[in-house]
């Protein structure tokens, strides 16, 4: 993703001053309420997940349920029961979910839901977390195990959680809840599990076009529209994105260099952080830098380095993990190409 040449009228900007640009492109939120069973009996899905979107003192209720496949790409399917959503969510599925939770405050909480799935098949999915205490056992950045792989690059952070006393799971009025005895290799670490709190961010890989109108540079088909206004150490880019406060942040430096880039869902943060501004301009000579990602309270759950190189007639920008171990295996690169009255961004998996 590129942006133009800013024409401020109360800001003079050189001919020469260089193009600036946004190379990341990020769906970011955060779910109060998370649940996740694997299903070692069902013959196509290997697990299901329901979050949602209940908290105290916020009149907005949403339900989210995942169906992942086992095999290939583990390809997902994804319900809601907000219509909304799924306008903004290609290929997502509306239903109505019937949905209920409960447990006390501060504990892990017990949920009940039913809803038709992708066939129309009844569906009956029951945590039961006994009220547990919650702990860090599984907080922290989660492993993308390969999931949409070649689509995304997926970051999903957990807070606090309790494993669940008991799972029923109905699909097609078959039970493949998950039981003693169904995973006799000792392939899955839990059976069920709950978390108060999730972030789930994604990197989209694809193609961007903007085109510059006025004080704004847009891409209608991805509903993105950021603006460009000046600030003491350069410039900053911000686009609104559906969903609560939620918002993306681009800092540029005062040669267009990309010093930062965030993106918030309500109090809670995405941060890719660099060690010290990051070229984009075509003509920059060949610079390497460090970044950290930030998704917590505390330190960073995600480290690497982005290279950035020339390209034909634009940049290249590579993306390396480091820690943790899972995510070296997901590189990805971003090249920014100017066009005539506008940019492009294509973002693609280096993945082998």
């Amino acid at each position: 993703m590129a942006i133009l040449l800013l024409c401020f009228a109360a800001v003079p900007v050189s001919a020469a001053a260089p193009t600036p640009a946004v190379p990341l492109v990020s769906v970011h939120h955060r779910w109060d309420h998370h649940w996740f069973v694997w299903l070692p009996r069902h013959p196509v899905y290997e697990s299901v997940e329901v979050a949602s979107l209940d908290m105290a003192g916020n009149p907005y209720r949403a339900v989210w349920v995942v169906l992942t496949e086992r095999q290939g790409g583990k390809r997902q399917t994804h319900i809601f029961d907000d219509r909304r959503i799924v306008e903004r969510f290609a290929g997502s599925l509306y239903r109505q979910i019937s949905y209920q939770r409960s447990g006390g405050e501060g504990r892990a909480q017990s949920v009940r839901v039913a809803f038709d799935g992708p066939k129309g098949e009844p569906v009956e999915i029951v945590f039961d977390l006994a009220d547990r205490p919650l702990t860090g056992e599984r907080a922290g950045l989660t492993d993308q195990s390969g999931h949409s792989a070649d689509t995304l690059f997926l970051l999903f952070y957990r807070d606090r959680g309790a494993r669940a006393r008991s799972n029923e799971v109905r699909i097609g009025g078959r039970d493949y809840s998950f039981r003693d005895g169904d995973d006799p290799e000792g392939r899955h670490r839990f059976m069920a599990a709950y978390t108060a709190g999730i972030q789930v961010a994604v990197l989209p890989f694809g193609h961007f076009s903007f085109t510059r109108r006025g004080a704004l540079l847009n891409a209608s088909e991805a509903g993105l529209s950021f603006a460009v206004a000046p600030t003491e150490d350069g410039i900053r880019l911000t686009a609104s994105r559906p969903g609560y406060r939620n918002r993306i942040t681009v800092d540029l430096d005062a040669r267009g260099a990309l010093t930062a880039y965030r993106h918030d869902a309500g109090t809670h943060r995405l941060l890719f952080e660099l060690d010290d501004a990051l070229p984009i301009s075509p003509d920059a000579p060949r610079t390497s830098r460090r970044f950290a990602v930030y998704m917590g309270s505390s330190g960073p759950v995600a480290r690497g380095r982005v290279v950035s190189e020339k390209a034909a007639g634009g940049r290249r920008l590579i993306w390396r993990y480091r820690v943790p171990r899972w995510a070296v295996d997901y590189p990805f690169e971003s090249i920014v190409d100017p066009k005539r009255g506008g940019h492009s961004l294509t973002i693609r998996s280096l993945r082998r």
